[in-house]
């Protein structure tokens, strides 16, 4: 069954396009004639919160720009949210946080900051962002940040520049006490005219060198890795040994997101140059049934028609496709082959999680998980914004438990959804007071049907 949703579950607002920083590879570059300067208000911020609550969105990504420059909408735009039971994080490169501005931060609910770090060299990191002394600035930030509670992820933005740096810059980043390092690959701008004559192009190697000193910086320290802007997974090949980097897929191909601009205009990925309508004028729903293109299959290229794994990889990026050829449908520059994996992407549970739910094993629905009704089942986030679709019935079987607190085993559940409720378990749906969820957890992955619970 094909879950169709009426609105996306996650958006990412970009609330100014002011930023102090000016980086070479930045998407936002192509905005009113590089020179942009949309700040969203207090009361468009009302008006679009509005929406957003109305449509059952669970999660909210506060960006820019720099969002630090527009603090006060911010602050409010996150209370309001926060009071709406919906979950919030805030994409900052810090280099202007204060300590009150953290303080403040921190009492509008914010518990998570996506900060930006190119590199452990300052030299190379102000190069890329185009500013001398950013790199002290950010470092600060980081640090204030930590001290004061709120869980810090670094993402770094890996071109031919830095391409060197993976390691000792996720060094940095855990000796600073964060909490997880992507490596994520550059995605040309729009206005880039000769990808294959800059310094954004990533040949293959590249790539597994960048992923490699991930995994190694992983094995050292024990911080998480990942990335915010998928690899082919053919182009891994080893999905065992690349497991952090399998399962991000194509955020607007799978339907769940929508980025919307200080001005208004939507789109399905925050690289997307073409806009599907303003958002204060059409509204949430509106801007959303736009996209269908992205979704219905239109954008993936048909080489790779087959694959055991199109529904998770979704054909790799689409914007380095429209970078490197012009379109959205056409090979992603990184892909190799549908046949080119060696170790398989596949769930592995301790098997004896099925012996203790038949013997009676009991479990109770946590209270923040949250629900949405659409037409012919339901969306379960589980937090913030990692959410499953799920039928009717087992769907309203945990909204009660949920609400009342009891606690359930397999006999009230439905013997005949053994495998189900094994599911819900792992995917932390559902949890038990009488055993550690960590003597129970998968081995790997997640399967690729696992976001959805029939």
């Amino acid at each position: 069954m094909k879950y169709e949703r009426s609105a996306p579950t996650v958006l990412n607002i970009e609330i100014t396009d002011l930023c102090n920083e000016k980086c070479r590879h930045c998407y936002n570059f192509w905005r009113e004639n590089n020179s942009s300067t949309n700040q969203m208000t207090k009361e468009l911020m009302d008006k679009l919160l509005n929406d957003v609550i109305d449509s059952g969105v669970f999660h909210v990504v506060f960006s820019g720009g720099e969002p630090l420059e527009n603090f006060k909408v911010l602050e409010y735009g996150l209370k309001k949210l926060c009071d709406n039971n919906i979950s919030v994080s805030v994409n900052s490169n810090l280099a202007i946080a204060t300590e009150e501005k953290i303080k403040r931060l921190i009492d509008a609910g914010v518990d998570h900051i996506l900060t930006s770090l190119n590199s452990f060299d300052p030299k190379i990191n102000d190069y890329i962002v185009n500013k001398r002394g950013t790199f002290e600035r950010i470092i600060r930030g980081i640090e204030l940040s930590v001290k004061s509670g709120i869980r810090i992820s670094v993402n770094m933005i890996v071109s031919q520049v830095n391409k060197e740096h993976v390691y000792e810059t996720g060094k940095l980043a855990y000796e600073l006490g964060c909490q997880k390092i992507f490596g994520t690959r550059v995605i040309p701008s729009v206005n880039v005219e000769d990808v294959s004559q800059s310094d954004y192009k990533l040949e293959k190697e590249d790539v597994i060198n960048i992923l490699e000193q991930l995994v190694r910086i992983k094995e050292d320290t024990g911080i998480m890795i990942g990335t915010l802007v998928s690899y082919p997974l053919c182009l891994l090949k080893d999905l065992e040994r690349y497991v952090d980097f399998v399962g991000r897929g194509c955020p607007g191909q799978s339907g769940h997101f929508m980025n919307i601009n200080a001005s208004g205009e939507t789109h399905a990925c925050v690289h997307e140059k073409v806009g599907h309508g303003n958002v204060f004028k059409i509204g949430l729903r509106k801007a959303y049934q736009n996209m269908n293109s992205w979704r219905d299959g239109s954008y993936m290229y048909e080489g790779c028609t087959g694959c055991d794994y199109i529904d998770i990889c979704k054909t790799g990026c689409r914007m380095s496709s429209h970078a490197y050829s012009g379109k959205y449908n056409k090979k992603d520059n990184l892909m190799v082959n549908k046949d080119n994996f060696v170790k398989p992407y596949k769930i592995v549970y301790d098997e004896s999680i099925y012996e203790r739910i038949d013997n009676g094993l009991k479990f109770f629905v946590p209270k923040r998980l949250r629900f949405r009704k659409e037409f012919g089942f339901y969306l379960i986030n589980i937090r913030w914004a990692n959410t499953i679709s799920s039928s009717n019935d087992v769907a309203e079987f945990l909204i009660r438990h949920r609400d009342s607190g009891e606690e359930f085993d397999l006999s009230s559940f439905g013997k005949e959804k053994r495998e189900i409720l094994a599911k819900l378990y792992f995917k932390d749906v559902v949890e038990s007071r009488y055993i550690k969820y960590s003597d129970t957890k998968s081995k790997l992955g997640l399967s690729a049907d696992f976001s959805e619970v029939k």
